[in-house]
């Protein structure tokens, strides 16, 4: 496995244990020091390093960068690494469980992505359900349109890969001028019909131990929307109709609504269809819960779905100004 560190090494220093401890027969911890200046924390994963001989410790610290973002972190990590089967996750996350190393690489047997679920530790408040329900329905997304052959992307902190295929596609050469978004890209044009599995049981997943701030989580967003342009034109509007079709379903269930007020069998047609789509919210997102473990999110499903039709587009405009923004630098 390969995890980038850039300033967060006190955060792979919680997550470490959980890692070596992973039952899975031969495996190999490659840390790559992105230029991390915290040389305190640094030091700590060293001293792990003389304890345990499966940690490869790459150091980036006095590399000039040729790319932005992580690309060439990640790059060197793979390069480095012992094995062929590489297996992508972040410092602030933690294995679900000892089996995650192994119910991943079981996956390897036929094919060479595999895309796991990374979520968020579950906390009390709004914004925590805020995070879980967000994460929930990227994950729905990518999950359906790889099962669909039609994958868009993976999840940075649990996605797979064979290393051949990392340099048939000349690795992140093609958008080295992107700041995020590589391995969304790396992932779309690298998988075929047959090449990519799925593992979303909970014992395979990740977890955030720390919830992001806001402004982090907003950038993610906005960087999911900015590197879209990248994918297939059929995923784009796959993803787009989407959206668009949550956003004026609420619109138009509010005009006819405010229309049929004085017109009861009206009222009742417009109620039922409602009550169809809510429940088809509820099953396919329900279903969907209970299976990655995100039963909490269930109860306010409704809430945020309505919430989030209003916020994707002012994520979407946001996406747009920021390339503009990019593209003068």
């Amino acid at each position: 496995m390969v995890v980038v560190v850039r300033d967060d090494a006190v955060q792979l220093l919680q997550s470490l244990p959980y890692l070596l401890e992973q039952q899975y027969p031969s495996f190999e911890i490659v840390v790559v020091n992105d230029r991390s200046r915290d040389e305190h924390s640094l030091q700590a994963i060293q001293e792990y390093k003389e304890r345990y001989p499966n940690i490869k410790i790459v150091d980036l610290s006095t590399a000039v960068p040729t790319s932005r973002g992580k690309k060439m972190a990640i790059s060197m990590g793979v390069k480095c690494a012992t094995y062929e089967h590489i297996l992508l996750t972040s410092p602030s996350c933690k294995p679900s469980s000892k089996q995650w190393l192994s119910m991943m690489a079981q996956n390897f047997q036929l094919h060479k992505i595999v895309l796991g679920y990374s979520t968020y530790s579950k906390k009390k408040g709004p914004y925590s359900h805020f995070l879980l329900y967000d994460n929930l329905v990227g994950a729905v997304q990518y999950f359906a349109h790889a099962l669909g052959h039609s994958t868009y992307r993976g999840d940075l902190s649990n996605v797979g890969f064979v290393r051949p295929l990392f340099y048939q596609q000349k690795g992140f050469i093609t958008y080295s001028h992107l700041l995020y978004g590589e391995e969304d890209i790396f992932i779309h044009r690298a998988s075929t019909k047959n090449n990519t599995a799925i593992e979303f049981a909970p014992e395979a997943s990740t977890v955030y131990q720390h919830l992001p701030q806001y402004r982090f989580w907003r950038l993610h967003k906005v960087s999911l929307f900015f590197t879209r342009k990248y994918n297939s034109l059929k995923n784009r509007l796959s993803l787009s109709i989407y959206e668009l079709s949550n956003l004026l379903f609420y619109v138009f269930l509010v005009l006819a609504l405010l229309v049929s007020l004085h017109t009861p069998l009206f009222l009742y047609i417009v109620l039922g269809a409602a009550l169809v789509r809510i429940a088809s919210l509820y099953v396919v997102m329900g279903v969907s819960a209970k299976k990655l473990d995100e039963k909490p999110v269930i109860p306010s499903l409704l809430f945020y779905d309505l919430l989030f039709s209003l916020l994707n587009p002012i994520y979407w405009l946001s996406a747009k100004i920021h390339h503009k923004k990019i593209a003068q630098r």
